[in-house]
């Protein structure tokens, strides 16, 4: 289970867990930098296919991979 209280909290979390640089996420989800910046500031919501691939590539328990990419396309408060 994710406890982070946001979508980009986690997964700067879980990037800096398995010692990834923001460019070497982009690469793996194929998108820019500046979008997986974005996404840890929480300035950008993933469309749903790439909170999907994110959730993926970033190992997160299957179990919980509908409601990440729910928290992902979330607005923030």
């Amino acid at each position: 289970m994710f406890s982070s209280s946001s979508f980009g909290a986690w997964v700067k979390q879980q990037r800096r867990t398995y010692d990834l640089t923001q460019v070497e996420l982009a690469r793996r989800v194929y998108c820019a930098e500046i979008t997986i910046r974005k996404i840890e500031a929480d300035q950008l919501r993933p469309s749903r296919a790439l909170a999907a691939l994110i959730v993926q590539v970033l190992e997160a328990e299957a179990s919980d991979w509908a409601d990440m990419v729910s928290l992902a396309r979330q607005r923030s408060a």
